[in-house]
Parts: C-alpha cells; structure tokens; sequence
C-alpha cells in the first residue's frame, strides 16, 4: 500500500506542475499577445519659403532654423542614419566639431540604435537634432545646456567625434 500511496502522491505531485507551467505558459501568452502602443505621430517641420542661413556669431535660436534645415535634408536623403554620418552633415554645413555631440550607433545590447542625436552647444544653450533610424522622420530644438558649467547637451556617454 505505501508503494501505490507514494506513486499516487507523485501523480498528483507531477500533475500539479504540469497544470502550473501550462498557467505560467498561457498567461506568458496573453501578456504577448496584449495591445501595442500606439506611436504618436511626429510634427511635420514646414520647409520655409527662404532657404535659412548660417549665422556663424549667432545664438542658438538664431541658429535653429539653419540648423533645421540641415537636419531635414540629411533626413530627406540616403545616406545610413548613423552618428557619424549625421554628425558630419551638421560638421559640413559649419558647425564646430569641438561644440558637438553625438550618440552611439548601437545600444549596448548590440541593437541599432532607434535614434541618432546630435547637438551643437551655443554658449549655454544646444541645438538639438533626432533622427530616427527606421523612418528617417527628424526633430529639432533649442534647450538650455545642462551639468555644473552648463556645457553639455547630451546626457550620458556619448561617442567621441573622431573623424
């Protein structure tokens, strides 16, 4: 009797896991399977009637339009959305290097990386720029630099302009 009382128990025993990891599995499902979020759309920037111009001595609301337009149509073209690539059109349209900054192409689970981000420190103040990698929609601003000497426009490690 004990033998058929014991393989009795582990029947039960065994069931009761079974019935659990089938809950633990479905309701894994269900939260899977759940509603997506919706993604808000992004402002359309206007193009503006006159091609805006780069004030070298400007402030950065001076040089926010400029700025704009140099991140529409890097966005409007073909080259691969990536920190270097990015980078170097607002470098090219005579932006200082030395007053920019610039996210990495990858998270740091080796992912591709949603956005680029680019800045530009104006005195206390940063141009900002996002490019997104997989739509190439784009948005820009002006905010207050950040950190005890107000000099940094990205918060967090970021990639070193090298080329």
């Amino acid at each position: 009797m004990k033998t058929t009382d014991h393989r009795r128990t582990l029947r039960r025993t065994g069931a009761g896991i079974v019935a659990a990891l089938a809950a633990v599995t479905l309701s894994s499902c269900a939260l899977l399977s759940g509603p997506t979020p919706d993604t808000p759309e992004r402002p359309t920037t206007p193009v503006p009637e006159v091609a805006p111009e780069f004030v070298p001595d400007g402030s950065a609301e001076d040089n926010l339009p400029y700025f704009t337009e140099v991140i529409r149509t890097f966005a409007a073209g073909t080259e691969e959305v990536r920190g270097q690539q990015v980078s170097t059109a607002v470098m090219n349209a005579g932006f200082s290097k030395d007053a920019m900054q610039v996210s990495f192409d990858e998270t740091k689970t080796d992912l591709v990386a949603d956005a680029i981000y680019v800045s530009v420190r104006i005195d206390e103040s940063c141009l900002l720029g996002q490019v997104m990698t997989e739509d190439r929609t784009f948005v820009t601003r002006v905010d207050a630099a950040l950190g005890p000497n107000n000099d940094i426009c990205l918060i967090g490690q970021t990639r070193l302009i090298d080329w």
